[in-house]
């Protein structure tokens, strides 16, 4: 991939995931986490597991038979949890190279080629080819597209349902995380964090043909989806 082409929150994604995955799913990550990762770990504890996990029971009346996109998919693992709770087929994108390699030689491991497919992207740039799904997911990236990114992303799916993790405005109320959030960010020259309120994401999905749109939550996170309510 042309770096001259992908976004400032690409280019950040692209060095610093395996080190942020590293820290965030640090009970079974062979890898280590760089200074600040770990550090960020006293504060965000096992949150990431739970947020994974509660995204898994609100997707599981759905997601049976489903061909599925999963987007910021790292090294894979939300992507072969979907397989195991009934998806049919998944696709996983992130723009970090050495992430989707370690993806691809897990699925080949498992032998579940026929299964799943990695491969790497920029889903905010206009002119990436995004593969047809039923459903697409993203835990841990909306939050990190300014309005032109989150449009160009809605832009580019071909879909007609999705199921993204959706930390609103009403973080900013969290303390000390947001506080310490803050300066994680400006260390790490992180290009932005954005947080939306529903009514504003509706705002800028509608365009592309997506209604019904609702929050829902368990343990504390909050997704927002247009699947069918059950």
């Amino acid at each position: 991939m042309d770096k001259n082409s992908i976004s400032k929150s690409g280019e950040y994604w692209q060095e610093h995931l395996l080190s942020w995955e590293a820290s965030a799913y640090y009970k079974d990550n062979p890898r280590k986490a760089n200074l600040w990762d770990s550090f960020s770990t006293l504060f965000r504890g096992d949150a990431m597991y739970v947020r994974m996990n509660a995204a898994l029971d609100l997707l599981k009346p759905y997601i049976n038979g489903m061909t599925i996109l999963d987007v910021g998919c790292a090294s894979g693992r939300f992507p072969f949890q979907l397989l195991n709770a009934g998806a049919e087929k998944i696709f996983g994108i992130d723009i970090s190279q050495e992430a989707i390699q370690i993806a691809n030689a897990q699925r080949i491991e498992a032998g579940v080629q026929d299964k799943l497919d990695f491969a790497v992207a920029d889903v905010i740039n206009p002119e990436t080819p995004l593969p047809k799904s039923d459903l697409v997911t993203a835990l841990g990236v909306i939050e990190y597209f300014d309005t032109q990114a989150l449009s160009a992303f809605l832009g580019n799916l071909q879909t007609e349902y999705f199921f993204l993790d959706f930390p609103d405005i009403s973080r900013r109320k969290q303390f000390p995380t947001w506080q310490l959030r803050q300066v994680y960010i400006r260390v790490n020259k992180l290009p932005g964090v954005y947080l939306y309120r529903p009514e504003e994401f509706n705002k800028l999905a509608q365009p592309f043909g997506f209604k019904e749109i609702w929050v829902a939550e368990k343990d504390g996170f909050f997704y927002i989806t247009n699947l069918l309510k059950i």
